[in-house]
């Protein structure tokens, strides 16, 4: 049986189509009959149909009979699209694999229930289940809790800065493990910077896969780097998968600067956005020039009495415009002030055999008087890329629903 090559498969394809399923989550399925697979798919854009629905309609009739793996519990309800269990039903599938429940409430456990009650057998494949969760942890966190997932992501040297102390990092990290950082941008809804860094290095914040040479391409294709400790899916994924589509993911700034250039690469299109709590944007906006300046800008204001209480609405209004994982870039304070809400879900670190001696700290937060209060990572993975080490752990444990 090659069971887990058809899991395998149907999760490569779910992380194929992260970036553009938002808020849904990223789904494959794979159709097998006869051990030979006659259909794929995968979730597309919100509205569209789900991977379930486009594998069936793949298949033209062939269905009848066959097994189904997907990535993901089908849903049982009617949201924007029919239920895909209503679909599953109708073409005939005689058994379906999943390796992991639908942590939405109106579909956890019903999607597997509906499909037994019609004779459907559902075999949950529970030695996937970790690979299955690291591709729908943004989605988890959206459904529940209405903001986004958030990757706190830094190029930090030996002693943990991410830049000297007049404000310099190019480039700390080298040109391998930024390769992959562009790949992680592709795959997320929205790259986040403070002002600061908006002003200070003029980001692009898109992805720009083409501007690393093929040895870069090479090192990954040929051998991607050993992991240790979880087996990460998305990361082992953006280490040895080659995207076949780019998506460029919004840019956010929080803070408006009192001056903007309007030729920085940030303005390159449309897509993009700005933050501020209404007080000081009033203040900035006072004068004429000032008015003029920002009246162009895609600009959203903000209510908000603490730091806290301003990353909190920011995230809540970036929920509401369908982002479900952003990518945090910078910098220190702006991380200190997303970890001080409480609102960095997964921190990836990628560790340079530099020595600043002094510099930027990777987050600047209130902090702690007792090591015994630190937050303390689970699922940790470690991956040596080149001569930096990659970190990567996360707030909390999923925890698992069973059938």
């Amino acid at each position: 049986m090659r069971q887990r090559e058809y899991m395998e498969m149907a999760l490569r394809i779910a992380f194929e189509r992260m970036g553009i399923t938002s808020p849904n989550p990223p789904v494959g399925t794979v159709i097998v009959k006869n051990d030979a697979i006659i259909a794929t798919g995968g979730t597309r854009p919100c509205g569209s149909c789900h991977a379930e629905v486009e594998a069936i309609e793949a298949a033209g009739g062939g269905s009848r009979g066959a097994d189904m793996y997907v990535s993901l519990e089908p849903c049982s309800h009617y949201g924007k699209t029919p239920p895909c269990t209503e679909a599953i039903i109708q073409a005939g599938i005689r058994r379906v694999f999943i390796p992991a429940l639908d942590p939405n409430p109106l579909v956890s456990g019903r999607g597997v229930a509906e499909l037994k009650e019609t004779g459907t057998e559902v075999i949950f494949m529970e030695d996937m289940a970790e690979s299955a969760v690291d591709l729908i942890r943004p989605f988890k966190k959206n459904i529940l809790r209405h903001r986004p997932f958030v990757i706190s992501k830094s190029a930090v040297t030996l002693d943990g800065r991410i830049a000297t102390r007049n404000g310099d990092s190019k480039w700390i990290s080298s040109e391998y493990s930024r390769y992959l950082t562009h790949k992680l941008r592709s795959k997320a809804d929205a790259v986040i910077v403070g002002k600061n860094t908006f002003v200070r290095d003029n980001p692009s914040l898109n992805v720009r896969l083409e501007s690393f040479d093929d040895a870069v391409h090479g090192y990954f294709r040929e051998r991607p780097p050993a992991m240790s400790g979880r087996d990460n899916f998305l990361l082992r994924s953006l280490m040895s998968v080659e995207l076949k589509e780019v998506h460029m993911p919004l840019r956010v700034v929080i803070g408006l600067p009192e001056n903007i250039d309007r030729g920085a690469n940030l303005f390159a299109d449309g897509n993009y956005l700005f933050f501020e709590r209404k007080d000081v944007a009033g203040r900035l906006m006072a004068s004429r020039s000032s008015k003029r300046e920002f009246d162009s800008l895609n600009l959203h204001l903000v209510d908000a009495a603490s730091p806290a209480e301003e990353i909190r609405a920011i995230t809540e209004e970036l929920s509401r415009q369908g982002i479900m994982f952003a990518l945090l870039e910078g910098g220190g304070r702006l991380a200190g002030s997303f970890f001080d809400a409480g609102e960095i879900d997964q921190f990836l670190y990628i560790i340079a055999p530099k020595i600043a001696g002094d510099g930027i700290p990777s987050l600047a937060g209130t902090g702690i008087d007792a090591i015994g209060d630190s937050l303390v990572l689970r699922d940790v993975s470690v991956i040596p890329v080149k001569d930096d080490v990659i970190v990567n752990g996360y707030r909390e444990p999923y925890h698992f629903e069973m059938m």
